[in-house]
């Protein structure tokens, strides 16, 4: 009696790991089921507009645009030479965006890069645009440098023009 027992519980087994490995042999063959998850497409490389030379210590005004495919809404990330400003936004797909950037950077050359995601993290391509910071030119007269070198000829000059 045993002996048809284990005979009976041996012969189980082995049939339960036949069809457990039919089964996943058959889930293996099983095309893949289409996905109803939508499809993200980035935004496109971001279009860039800015001056050439601009002024130390003045702003940068740089305009934006680009489109996103699925038309999601879309932010910003600006980067001047490796100083990364981070994300703005939203904004509308395809509308013109103006960022103010104050620079407080020595005169030289620089390359400004602009790249775009959409709400939902889709990055784009990175633009660069290269340009220079000039100094701020100063507006001084001989007498305000005569001034600034002979400050002790300031009460004389106030009693000349009755000051």
């Amino acid at each position: 009696m045993k002996k048809k027992i284990l005979v009976i519980l041996i012969s189980m087994l082995l049939i339960t790991t036949v069809f457990s490995f039919t089964a996943a042999a058959d889930t293996c063959k099983r095309k893949p089921q289409p996905s109803n998850k939508k499809l993200n497409s980035p935004p496109d490389a971001p279009e860039v507009t800015i001056p050439e030379e601009v002024k130390r210590a003045k702003w940068l005004y740089i305009k934006t645009i680009t489109n996103d495919p699925e038309n999601d809404d879309i932010y910003y990330k600006y980067d001047i030479d490796g100083h990364d400003y981070g994300w703005v936004g939203p904004f509308k797909s395809g509308t013109e965006h103006l960022e103010l950037i104050k620079l407080i950077i020595p005169e030289g050359s620089y390359t400004l890069g602009v790249q775009a995601k959409d709400v939902h993290g889709a990055e784009s391509k990175w633009t660069y645009v290269d340009f220079n910071v000039v100094k701020t030119k100063s507006v001084t007269s001989p007498l305000i440098n005569l001034l600034q070198n002979h400050i002790n000829l300031l009460p004389i000059i106030k009693y000349i023009l009755g000051l």
